[in-house]
């Protein structure tokens, strides 16, 4: 049960950034879905693996026993774990995983290939990518530590861009407002969309990020980023709408 439900978290961030960007569906909708494919992670793999077969064999599984369960025990829940399902093997069948991957090495390929930029220029903006170079350098020098706890032990702590690197232009990629350096949790945590920072810097948590492992986790609502720049605003204002799962 634990490693199905495992299998499905690795690819819930990416479900919900496909139905938000390619589905047409409305954010609280999409969450729903999260939710109750979460649930049925629980009893089901699903993974990329998924095929209208398994679909079907889900839903006819669940007509017997969703009355049995104490929550998710009606007729439109059903209705609901069909239309979530469907959706989830739309996200499978349409390879939006590997896209988003394709999608980092076409956009390091051009750069490479682009020769108006220096050579110079061409490194530190794919450096950035992963957190290395004079990207990391900048963040370094403006937080001074962990943008949230300050903890300044430097060989543990990433640099991670807030608009994500991949929809960011050449400028962005490079520009230390659109970056925080987080502890290795926290970074994670940001980049799959599990937490966010509103425009003050105050912490929000996902709904999918429950109390215990908020706690395993060291996460606490009274957390925030030690300063906020007017600059960093437009960054975060994306993260938040964009990326982060609610």
């Amino acid at each position: 049960m634990i490693a199905s439900t495992l299998a499905f978290q690795e690819l819930e961030s990416n479900f919900l950034h496909y139905m938000l960007q390619y589905g047409g569906i409305a954010k609280k909708t999409s969450h729903d879905y999260i939710s109750r494919m979460r649930f049925l992670s629980q009893y089901y793999i699903l993974d990329e693996n998924i095929t209208d077969e398994y679909v079907n064999f889900i839903m006819n599984e669940e007509r017997k026993v969703y009355t049995q369960r104490s929550r998710y025990n009606t007729v439109k829940a059903l209705g609901d774990f069909q239309a979530g399902l469907r959706k989830f093997l739309a996200f499978v069948k349409s390879g939006y995983n590997k896209r988003i991957n394709d999608s980092i090495l076409s956009e390091i390929h051009k750069i490479e290939d682009d020769h108006q930029l220096t050579s110079t220029e061409r490194t530190q903006i794919i450096q950035s990518r992963i957190g290395q170079g004079v990207f990391r350098n900048k963040l370094v020098q403006y937080w001074n530590g962990c943008s949230v706890s300050g903890c300044s032990f430097l060989p543990v702590l990433v640099a991670s861009h807030i608009r994500p690197w991949y929809v960011s232009d050449n400028e962005q990629r490079l520009d230390m407002y659109n970056g925080l350096l987080l502890q290795p949790n926290l970074d994670k945590l940001f980049d799959q969309g599990y937490i966010t920072f509103d425009i003050q810097g105050k912490i929000l948590c996902s709904h999918l990020l429950d109390l215990n492992d908020r706690n395993l986790l060291g996460i606490d609502n009274n957390m925030h980023l030690l300063k906020v720049d007017d600059m960093h605003i437009k960054y975060l204002m994306y993260h938040q709408e964009n990326c982060y799962i609610g």
